[in-house]
């Protein structure tokens, strides 16, 4: 099986019912990753013998299943196997982005002003997919405090895109998206509170599913910014849904969660999923000036709808980017950015030099903009959203206006693009407009391949939590353009 290391959450747990056993497999993903890993720095640590003893602990309750109870008994699980038998992630094997803390290791979010740092508990999702049976292998890198659209830091070094590995996998859930496309495991954990889960999928070729405020947990205080959310990135729409249900949904200690339906995980043909589906497209949302390998694929991917039968139109959206950008950065200087200040009694020093201009710069904003005023700019934006969508069951547009980043590159300063230059490199991602949007569902969806061998994307949006037209046309592009694996 030498495809092993590619095999989806679905096909795992198919072959397991065939007969593989968890413990071939995590072998065969922790030699996987020995291998590959140091080519593309993914993975900050790997956990053998948890690992495997929650493998071994899977393969006996596997085995009691098809065999009964005595072979339950024979694998030591005895009377606690009826426990796991319904589990619906049982033995499948998953990485941890490293802010979702693992009780009892390290949790310095790539930070030297945390070390020595220990998470108490797991993270309330990490803890979910546990419950349910996934077993977790490693954790996956980020940039400092996940606060970059990169993964690089003093502390784990660069990571790279498999693809191209002079080119960054994203951030802040890079490492995971990275590992994920490179065939580390099945699948990741990630989050996003400006395109962190979308923009490593864009980069590494995956879908990536940004839900909608609430649908997750998450832990105080930043539960409560509704920018924020913690999601997966998996290979495949499917498998993302599938994984999707086992962390979604209300918990009583984080009072933002709301109530989710199971998000569907079987699908059909791309014509049958596209009937009768109003599309609106919009390059670049009227705001945004999007390279040309970039904007080829929105073009790719309304063509590729259209003709599997939807019925698609342009649509001017008519965004305006000042206004992102004051409306966003103001809210992360009274937020994000003011807890980091705090973390540090106002001494950046110690900070990643990216992370003290993210710092600097956002709570310089907050000063301009108040929180009040913020959340005007905010409303305009989403009434915007909201009338361009009118009549429509989803809106296509660019996940990232500029085709790639270079790994390593802490962008400080203006960045120089034949498509126009950038101020500040973050207004070279189209994520942000949907954070600010944060109950509308957004998949990031491949649309082809750049110049430099990255892939590109765009958004599938949706209206407030009506996540099924989104995961029906995401599985539909997903059937009509795919996106080659890399070669590691």
């Amino acid at each position: 099986m030498s495809d092993l290391h590619y095999m989806g959450v679905k096909e795992v747990l198919q072959a397991y019912q065939q007969g593989l056993s968890p413990v071939e497999l995590i072998t065969h993903l922790l030699e996987r990753i020995k291998h590959v890993n140091p080519h593309i720095n993914c993975v900050i640590d790997t956990l053998p013998d948890l690992a495997l003893e929650e493998a071994h602990r899977a393969e006996a309750v596997l085995r009691w299943q098809s065999e009964g109870t005595s072979g339950a008994r024979e694998g030591g699980v005895g009377d606690t196997s009826a426990v796991f038998a319904d589990k619906p992630l049982l033995g499948v094997p998953f990485l941890l982005k490293e802010q979702h803390d693992l009780a009892g290791y390290s949790a310095t979010r790539g930070s030297q002003t945390l070390a020595g740092a220990v998470a108490e508990a797991d993270h309330p999702i990490v803890a979910r997919l546990r419950a349910a049976g996934a077993i977790p292998l490693g954790r996956t890198t980020t940039p400092e405090f996940s606060c970059a659209t990169f993964s690089h830091t003093r502390e784990w070094g660069i990571s790279r895109n498999p693809f191209n590995l002079d080119k960054t996998p994203g951030g802040s859930s890079g490492g995971s998206g990275g590992a994920v496309a490179a065939g580390l495991a099945p699948f990741a954990t990630a989050s996003d509170i400006a395109g962190s889960t979308r923009i490593p999928a864009a980069f590494n070729g995956l879908p990536g599913f940004k839900s909608p405020f609430g649908s997750t947990p998450g832990t105080h205080p930043s539960n409560n910014d509704w920018y924020r959310g913690d999601h997966v990135l998996a290979r495949s729409v499917a498998d993302t849904a599938y994984v999707f249900n086992a962390i979604a949904g209300v918990d009583p200690y984080d009072n933002a969660t709301v109530p989710v339906e199971d998000y569907p995980h079987e699908f059909g043909e791309a014509g049958q999923l596209l009937a009768g589906k109003r599309v609106a497209v919009s390059a670049d949302l009227g705001a945004y000036t999007l390279d040309p390998v970039v904007a080829a694929g929105v073009d790719r991917v309304a063509q590729a709808l259209a003709g599997a039968g939807a019925v698609v139109e342009t649509v001017d959206v008519g965004l305006d980017l000042e206004t992102i950008t004051r409306a966003s950065m103001s809210h992360f200087g009274h937020i994000f950015g003011a807890k980091l200040f705090q973390s540090v009694d106002g001494y950046l020093s110690g900070f990643e030099p990216y992370t003290r201009l993210m710092v600097e710069s956002t709570t310089q904003a907050a000063r301009e903009t108040s929180l009040v005023d913020s959340l005007a700019l905010e409303s305009q934006i989403q009434d915007t959203l909201t009338r361009a969508m009118e009549g429509y069951d989803v809106l296509v547009t660019a996940t990232s206006a500029i085709e790639d980043l270079d790994a390593g590159c802490d962008y400080l300063g203006e960045v120089e693009r034949e498509a126009g230059n950038l101020d500040f490199y973050w207004e070279g991602h189209m994520t942000v407009p949907f954070n600010i949007a944060n109950r509308r569902p957004v998949m990031a969806m491949p649309s082809g391949v750049g110049s430099a061998g990255v892939p590109t994307s765009v958004q599938i949006v949706g209206h407030p939590y009506d996540c099924a037209p989104v995961f029906e046309v995401s599985a539909a592009l997903e059937q009509l353009v795919p996106v080659p694996r890399p070669e590691v």
